[in-house]
Order: structure tokens, then sequence, then C-alpha cells
């Protein structure tokens, strides 16, 4: 992943010219930065605050098609979406993981099974997958599926899409851009614009904002891939107009042991028929989303009561039998689409297009899904070229990300064959589930973590559970605090590990258990350490359920 002395590097090499700025830590942004970076081009990705903190880490967790814009007649979004999930679940298995749907169709519904099923046809002739949709009898609806409500219910229908950890794919965008040469420094931001005698820009002032000072940073062109934040960058840096309205999806996160899915499932909702999803995570079960055209504060979305409440009808309607409550809910959290403005008074029926456009020297991008993030990058570094000076754009390279599997990859056994490694080496027993955990959220970096933890002896049982119910261990934190581009605790918890995402309340119980060795690995201070810590409580307050807003504070 990153090596030790990523962001001293990157500020060390701000001085030199870079014939690409770019602004923005998210999956496009990230994509941009790789794109670049194996062409040959000089390039520099700059992020306020960590990779993926904002719509790329509070996303959906999707690599899809996307069914439904097949009905909203959105068909090159669709082409795109399938071709590049089927590329990812090849490219890179230890990120993307195939996902069996279900589709529950019922008497009545406003679309019809028929419907539907022509839909799922279409669907098949856009994947080159050998799963195709199918009709799912009743022993295997209730396999994959127990306690769906059957009443009424027309049909079945089974196919496949694909699901990830959005800041876990993004980190791993970034590792690769930066492994090809590109320069990332997080917690930075522009601050003002540099132009040529033409007017033109042709850099950015960067203010470090761990140490407070600032740097001049000279580029050919500054790329704007700051999803929501591209009209607020924009204006900073001179252009006028808006192009992004931003659209909010909300999410709740229920334990496994309260909807116990093999599948994920799409319902409609009962109260107005939109789409309801279920996906089954090793954590738990994402449930999600709204869509609400977002009108408050961007840096910190929250959902609201009332869209929680919503999710959560959906939930007892689909699954009668579980008997769900608030009180099973672990956490929320919402995150917004960077959705073009086109005059929708539904941001449901807005378009998933991105859109590329550029005003002297400052060449923007917006829209778009996390699925497509790689067709995207390729598109807005075709562009760049056009705009380089000649000389500059001569040396690149054609685009080579089709091919390029991202960082950590590894085995889908890796897991087994760690704690078989460590067996063999007479080292700690290797528990499975902590074993599993490493594999998921480090991939080939989990070699690394039980090489250092053997090093330095196994009297730490840096191999073991932190706390009792936990599957993170010592040595695993140490390897992203090592080389995982953690700046702050908040990014440890809710973009590293994401406990904080899945399991709010575990973070609190691990905290006492971490001080010493963390204090260790970061160099901290006691006081620090407390500074972290009321830091991270702030940042995980959007997750949790007691952080959700009433439509008044949401600007609803």
């Amino acid at each position: 992943m990153f090596h030790p002395a990523w962001r001293q590097q990157a500020l060390a090499d701000l001085e030199k010219p870079f014939d690409l700025v770019v602004l923005g830590g998210g999956i496009t942004g990230c994509g941009i930065l790789l794109d670049a970076a194996q062409r040959g081009l000089r390039v520099l990705l700059i992020e306020r605050g960590d990779i993926a903190c904002g719509t790329s880490s509070r996303s959906s967790k999707l690599i899809h098609g996307g069914l439904r814009y097949l009905k909203q007649m959105q068909f090159r979004v669709t082409r795109t979406a399938c071709r590049e999930r089927d590329r990812q679940i090849v490219l890179n298995p230890h990120l993307v993981t195939p996902q069996r749907w279900i589709y529950p169709a019922y008497q009545g519904d406003k679309t019809p099974a028929w419907t539907v099923a022509l839909g799922l046809e279409i669907y098949d002739r856009l994947t080159q997958l050998p799963d195709k949709h199918a009709r799912l009898d009743p022993a295997q609806l209730d396999e994959l599926a127990p306690g769906l409500d059957r009443r009424h219910l027309d049909r079945a229908l089974s196919y496949v899409d694909a699901r990830v950890d959005d800041a876990r794919l993004t980190l791993a965008v970034a590792a690769t851009g930066a492994a090809y040469g590109g320069a990332v420094l997080t917690r930075a931001a522009p601050e003002e614009a540099i132009r040529g005698a033409d007017g033109r820009l042709c850099g950015v002032v960067v203010r470090d904002l761990e140490s407070g000072g600032t740097t001049r940073v000279e580029a050919a062109l500054v790329i704007n891939a700051a999803g929501v934040w591209v009209d607020r960058v924009r204006h900073l840096l001179g252009a006028g107009g808006t192009h992004v309205q931003p659209s909010r999806g909300s999410h709740l996160v229920l334990p496994a042991a309260k909807l116990p899915l093999e599948a994920a499932v799409t319902f409609r909702s009962p109260d107005d028929q939109r789409p309801v999803f279920f996906i089954p995570h090793p954590e738990g079960v994402l449930v999600g989303t709204t869509d609400l055209f977002h009108r408050g504060e961007l840096d910190d979305p929250r959902p609201t009561v009332t869209e929680i409440d919503y999710l959560l009808r959906a939930a007892v309607t689909a699954f009668p039998d579980h008997a769900l409550g608030r009180d099973d809910i672990l956490g929320t959290f919402a995150g917004l689409r960077p959705v073009l403005s086109h005059g929708h008074d539904d941001p449901s029926k807005a378009s998933r297009e991105e859109a590329i456009w550029h005003e002297q020297g400052l060449l923007s991008v917006a829209g778009g899904k996390l699925t497509t993030w790689r067709a995207i990058a390729e598109q807005v570094v075709d562009r760049a070229l056009k705009l380089l000076p000649p000389e500059r754009s001569r040396r690149a390279a054609s685009c080579a990300t089709a091919g390029t599997p991202l960082a950590g990859l590894a085995p889908a056994d890796l897991a087994a064959r760690l704690c078989r490694a460590e067996a063999q080496h007479g080292a700690e027993d290797l528990d499975p589930t902590v074993a599993a955990a490493m594999a998921r959220r480090l991939g080939a970096l989990a070699w690394t973590a039980c090489a250092m933890a053997s090093q330095t002896g196994a009297e730490d049982h840096q191999l073991r559970p932190i706390t009792d119910g936990s599957d993170l261990c010592l040595a695993e934190v140490r390897a992203h605090l090592r080389f995982g581009a953690v700046v702050h605790l908040s990014d440890l918890f809710l973009r590293r590990v994401r406990l904080g995402v899945w399991c709010p309340n575990q973070v609190d119980e691990l905290l006492p258990h971490l001080e010493a060795f963390v204090c260790r690995e970061m160099d901290w201070t006691p006081q620090r350490w407390d500074e972290e810590c009321e830091r991270y409580q702030q940042d995980a307050e959007g997750w949790r359920p007691r952080g959700m807003l009433s439509d008044a504070e949401a600007g609803d």
C-alpha cells in the first residue's frame, strides 16, 4: 500500500511543477491519479480530508450495472457499468465480490413481474458473467432470504451484481497510483488560484492543514474531481455558475443475526414503491437507500429520522416475522451523490452520466457512479492530454488501467493460508475470524502484518482479538497505521477497519486497549491521544443512530 513516508515525500515534491494537479481524493480523483501516473505524467492528488472521506465511503457499496437505469432508458450508463463491473470482478477479486440478488415481484406491483423479467433478459445480454437471471422456487427462496414476505408473491427472480467496501476500493486505487509514481497529499487544501499573464489557471496555492504552511504548486492543468464540492472548488478558483445538485442517500445497518440473508434483496417500499435493498456484508446487513435533493451541510451529511423510519418500515414489511425495530439499528449514515443539475424534480430520475468541462486551465468532472470510476478516469485523462502542452502530452502512453489489478491482490483462500502459515511457523494460533478480517481488510498486506507480529515476539498476543467479540488484532492495526495512509484516528476506524460504520459501540470498547500501542506506533503523546479520541467521537457522530437529524435540521 502506501510507504510510511508517503506524506513527507509528497510535501517535498510540491516545489517542482506538475503536469496535473487533481483536487479531490474520492474514487474519481484517485482513478485519475492512477490513470495519469500509469501513462507517465507527473501528477499530484490533493485531498483536504482523508482518502474517500466524502461520498466514496458513504455509498451503497455496490459495483453494479444499475438495473433500474434500464427502466429510465439510460442504456449507455448501464452498458458501461456492466462492462466495468465484470472487469473489476476479474481483476480485483480481493475487493469486488459477486453478489446474488433476489427481486421479489408481487401481484399488483407498479412494475409487473413480466417487465422485471424482460429487464433482466436485457441485463443478461450486457454481461460476460456466467450466472444469468433465474426464477427461484420456494425452497431456494427460503434458503437465500429466510422470512421474506410471501403474501401475494408473483415470482422471485435471481440475478448477479457485486458488492465492495467503497473506502477500501478507493484507497487501493490511490495506493496503486502512488506505486506508479503519483504523489498523494491528504489533509491539504487549495486556497487560491495561480494564473498566468493570459488569465489561464496554472497552479494553486496549497495549505497543509496539519502544519498550517502554504506552498505554491504549479501545474500545466488543474483537474477538479471534488464530487459534490465541484462547484465550491470552481468558485474558489474563479469560475461561476452551478453544475451539481447534490442528492442524499441514507442507509442503516442491521445485525446479521437479526436478518440472516444469503443473498441481497430488492423490495418495493410500502410508502412510495421505490426500491429498497438489503445487502448482506460480513459485518452486517446494509439497508438503503433514500434519494432526496440535499440542501444542507455538505461536509457532514446526516440521515433524517424520517428517512431512517422509511427504511425501517420497508424492512419490517419485507421481513414481517423478524420483529425488527429501531433498537436493532447498529449504525446510520448518509452520502451525497454529485448529480448533474438538469432541472429534475425527482433526483431518482436524474441521469447518472458524467460530465467533463474545461474553464481556462481548470478541467472539472462530475456525475458518474462508483462502478464506472475507471472509465470516467480514462475519459478525463484523455481530455487532459488534449489540453496539455504538446511537449508534455506527446510522451504520455495510452490508458492501461483496463488490465491493471489494484494494490493488495490476494488469493480467495488467503485467510486459510494465513492460518496454515502461522501454525507451520510455530507461532500462536491465528483465530480464523481474525484471519478472515485481515484478509478482507488488508488483502496481501495481511502477510506483512503477520510477519511483523512474529518479529516483535508473541508475548504481546498481536494476532489475537483485542477484545472479546472483536475480529480486530494489533497486528492489523499496525499494518494500517504504517502502510494505510492513516493521519488521524478517524481514518483508522471510519475508513480502514470501518468498525465505526458497522459496530460503532465496539470502538468505544477498543479505545482503552489501543492507547499505548497506537501512541507508540504514531509517536503520539497522551494529550494527542485524547485529542484524537475527541476528534473521532465528533466525526463518528454522523454514523450513529443518535446523530440523525430532523427534517428541519437537514434543510428538507
